[in-house]
């Protein structure tokens, strides 16, 4: 009795090892893998939304090349598809991927948070569910946002990854009837031993300055250097220029995500064309930038000086 009692007791505890095993990967089709590599779960507890940010690797193991069309898969709750998303992204690079090769998938997903049970990926073709907490999910919240006061200044920071800002570099400059504010920078750190998916800012910049295709008498505007801008009176029968804010366009570095102890600056240059900066006003901080995480559901507000 004691060795039936034994044997029972070793397969309930096989049973329960399987049970409790994770499968992070899918077969797309022979030697086509689909693995997950991190997820990261943001919560908003002010609005009571999440957001899944995920990665994963596509591994083309096969003696052919495979087609990225071929992918389909959908973002479900415990395999129902109904999840009611308000914002939503997806990435994959690249449209074929050659043998013995590999690409990534990027995205994240944002909805109302109503005690989801499961999410993950659910491919139709094969009816696979790969649930994100296969990947040991980071957690992380709204409330984990720093508040900045100086030039330089962290905005996040967790175990795994750190979100640095420094605006001390940040430089002016007009050319061509455009004015450019240039070098703010933006780090993203990954402080662990695999890769991590990011969850990037976006942002904006404005300038409160002078609508220059109202000032078409001044001069030519296209063909002017900084030094014969500032010559410039724009005052008008003795009365100061009237400034307005003008949002400018963002160029630099999106990071999806980042290799082991790896970190990447982002310079980001914003471009306003036909504002011009009014230099006789004794108030110089005439940038204002907002960094914005839909995510979070913060706004990091700053002003720069030129």
């Amino acid at each position: 009795m004691k060795k039936i009692i034994s044997v029972i007791t070793s397969l309930f505890l096989f049973l329960g090892l399987c049970g409790c095993s994770k499968n992070t990967s899918v077969t797309l089709k022979e030697d086509v893998i689909f693995r997950l590599e991190d997820v990261m779960k943001i919560q908003n507890k002010e609005s009571n939304s999440i957001y899944y940010y995920y990665m994963a690797i596509i591994e083309n193991n096969s003696d052919s090349s495979y087609d990225t069309s071929l992918l389909s898969y959908s973002l479900t709750d415990d395999k129902d598809e109904n999840i009611n998303a308000i914002d939503r992204y997806m990435s994959t690079p690249s449209s074929t991927i050659a043998s013995n090769e590999s690409t990534y998938v990027y995205g994240y997903v944002g909805f109302p948070n109503n005690n989801q049970k499961d999410i993950g990926f659910y491919f139709p073709k094969t009816e696979d569910f790969l649930s994100f907490n296969a990947a040991d999910v980071r957690e992380a919240d709204n409330t984990q946002i720093q508040e900045q006061g100086k030039e330089k200044f962290t905005l996040f920071e967790d175990g795994a990854m750190a979100i640095e800002v420094d605006a001390s570099k940040t430089k002016a400059d007009f050319s061509n009837g455009t004015t450019k504010l240039s070098n703010l920078q933006i780090t993203y750190i990954n402080k662990t031993d695999h890769n991590i998916v990011i969850p990037y800012l976006e942002p904006h910049g404005i300038l409160n300055g002078l609508d220059l295709t109202q000032y078409s008498d001044k001069g030519d505007f296209s063909g002017m250097s900084l030094e014969d801008y500032k010559k410039i009176d724009f005052s008008n029968d003795g009365l100061a220029p009237k400034t307005e804010d003008h949002e400018g366009t963002a160029t630099g570095y999106i990071v999806y995500f980042l290799e082991p102890q790896k970190e990447m600056t982002c310079n980001i240059e914003f471009t306003f064309e036909n504002v011009g900066i009014d230099y006789s006003d004794k108030d110089t901080n005439v940038f204002t930038i907002n960094l914005i995480s839909n995510s979070f559901g913060s706004t990091t507000t700053f002003d720069i000086s030129y």
